[in-house]
């Protein structure tokens, strides 16, 4: 044993101390004491030399993840690496800031409110070790077991919640059960949120909004975004919540007449039902209150359906000035129509535009759409969100785009067009314009090509699920035969293709490669991004190699990969 002992304790030992050892197995065995002069040689690793003010950095730079389950997990798995990261790790209250609950394993004991969750203990051991940080809650209340062991359950949490709102900067609520949000709501109105800055709230799912056996919420609305108060009680509302900028409400019915949040730099309406979606003379007032400061505004499955309107020659556009991010999701194209003859965005830069009725019918009823969209399917007669169905389309909608004195298009910097269906139903105005190029291309072509044209700024274009026109409009040089202008559309830097077809998207690839060959003004891209189905992957790469394609003509970088969103076609 001495002899051991006296070795140094990063070396191994020698041969005499090894035989003499070797001697003493029923004490100590050889194994142990190698393995524990292998630890210290780990503990003096270069890892284990550097400065705390390092690691805290490591963590940091760790924390930067978009994905809230990744920071998480991240916190958790540093904490356990040794005794010094787990230091470091207690010490930065930002490491701790994000909190998730959920009530997928909540368990009632002898009939009492004590809880037994994980996550809920987890969220009480980040919100000490956070210290007095700004705090990151997300709510996942979704029924498991009962209703009405669910709702014992977020009583429970919304109890213990209360003490740390006042340092909450971003909170998310997601459940599906209306008592479950109303409580969450009650709770919520009660308790000061100085320091809330992002409020997002979703009931249910997209498909929720248009099922028809959905009985209506009842009358009163929810008033968390609004306020019936005067007076006193209305400063004090304000006071409530001063720091207020983002608001996300999705499937919630509110007092949209009654709403009072201003200074809103981004707020996102989406999948109301029928009876919930706001006016839109109501989204007028909503928008004109929040315009001197609104710079992201999305609106999916909420614009109610009025048919074609015809504004008063006197009334003018409301202007969103430091609009610069836009999204419209719409069942029917005269949604997004009506919405572009109330306002106008002089400095919108990001424009999305997505048909979304039927990637929503195919998430509820999938059986029914496998074989395509056809209006004599019975299941329309039941949606009246669809009605009526001749608007299933896009087509006057690009018209409109491409032709009104009001488009956006000619600022636009980034576009997206999903699920745009294009069905040869033009107005008589299209069909009876005098344009050169329809002696040499279908009248489809022709509209895509003059939508995109119009995007004089453009640099950034996906198209998700698009029509063949598209395609083809991408690489049209018409060699003067069109005396409106002579230059392409458009001038693109990057491009998302996404298409359940690969046969569409080899298209694309061998007309761009003939127009570039023949020396046309097409640019080679900065970045060219081509999505199919997972199924499809294998196939649309074998045809690139098969033809003789080389990406690299095309794009500067490129990538081919699997589109994990929905396909409607």
């Amino acid at each position: 044993m001495q002899i051991i002992a006296s070795a140094p304790n990063n070396a191994p030992p020698t041969a005499t101390q090894h035989a003499e050892a070797h001697g003493l197995a029923n004490d100590i065995h050889f194994g142990v004491i190698n393995r524990a002069n292998r630890l210290q040689l780990v503990r003096k690793s270069p890892i284990n030399t550097l400065p705390e003010e390092i690691i805290l950095n490591i963590f940091k730079l760790g924390m930067s993840s978009r994905n809230s389950k990744k920071r998480i997990d991240f916190a958790v798995s540093v904490s356990q690496v040794c005794k010094t990261w787990r230091t470091v790790a207690f010490s930065c209250s930002s490491l701790w800031a994000d909190i998730t609950i959920t009530a997928d394993n909540m368990y009632n004991i002898n009939g009492d409110l004590t809880i037994m969750n994980l996550s809920l203990l987890r969220a009480k051991e980040f919100a000490s070790r956070s210290r007095v940080f700004p705090l990151s809650v997300r709510l996942k209340l979704f029924v498991t077991h009962s209703p009405e062991h669910l709702r014992s359950s977020t009583i429970v949490i919304m109890n213990w919640l209360r003490w740390v709102l006042p340092r909450v900067k971003y909170l998310s609520v997601h459940c599906n059960t209306l008592d479950v949000a109303w409580l969450v709501m009650k709770h919520l109105q009660t308790v000061p949120m100085e320091t809330l800055e992002t409020c997002k709230m979703k009931y249910g799912t997209a498909a929720l909004s248009l099922d028809p056996s959905i009985d209506p919420p009842p009358p009163t609305r929810f008033l968390f975004l609004a306020d019936q108060m005067d007076g006193q009680a209305m400063a004090n509302f304000f006071r409530t919540f001063p720091k207020l900028t983002r608001v996300k409400v999705s499937g919630l019915p509110v007092s949209w007449s009654q709403w009072s949040l201003m200074r809103l730099t981004s707020l996102s309406i989406n999948f109301m039902t029928l009876h919930d979606r706001p006016s839109m003379e109501v989204l007028k007032f909503i928008l004109t209150i929040n315009s001197k400061t609104l710079e992201k505004f999305e609106i999916q499955g909420a614009l109610q359906r009025l048919g074609t309107v015809h504004l008063d020659a006197s009334e003018s556009l409301t202007t969103l000035p430091r609009l610069t991010d836009l999204t419209l999701g719409y069942l029917s194209q005269w949604e997004v129509i009506i919405f572009f003859l109330y306002f106008s965005a002089p400095a919108l830069k990001h424009l999305k535009l997505c048909d979304i009725s039927r990637s929503v019918l195919i998430q509820c009823w999938p059986q029914y759409f496998k074989d395509g969209f056809h209006l004599n399917n019975p299941i329309f007669q039941n949606i009246d969100a669809l009605r009526p169905f001749e608007d299933f389309s896009s087509t006057i909608l690009l018209e409109k785009l491409a032709h009104h004195v009001t488009s956006p298009l000619p600022e636009v910097e980034t576009l997206t067009l999903e699920h745009f269906v294009l069905p040869p139903i033009f107005s008589e105005a299209f069909l009876k314009a005098n344009d050169p190029l329809k002696q040499y291309y279908g009248a489809r072509v022709v509209l895509a090509y003059r939508m995109l044209q119009l995007c004089s700024r453009l640099r950034c274009l996906a198209l998700i699920d698009p029509a063949e026109c598209f395609i083809h409009a991408l690489n049209m040089y018409p060699n003067g035969a069109d005396t409106y202008s002579s230059e392409p559309a458009p001038a693109l830097t990057h491009l998302y293709l996404a298409s359940p077809y690969p046969d569409r998207l080899m298209l694309f690839l061998k007309r761009r490669a003939e127009s570039l060959a023949e020396e046309k003004v097409l640019h080679v891209l900065d970045y060219l991004e081509l999505a199919t189905e997972k199924k499809n992957v294998g196939c649309l790469l074998e045809a690139i190699v098969s033809h003789n394609l080389d990406l690299s003509r095309l794009a500067k970088s490129s990538l081919v990969t699997e589109w994990k969103g929905i396909f409607t076609t």
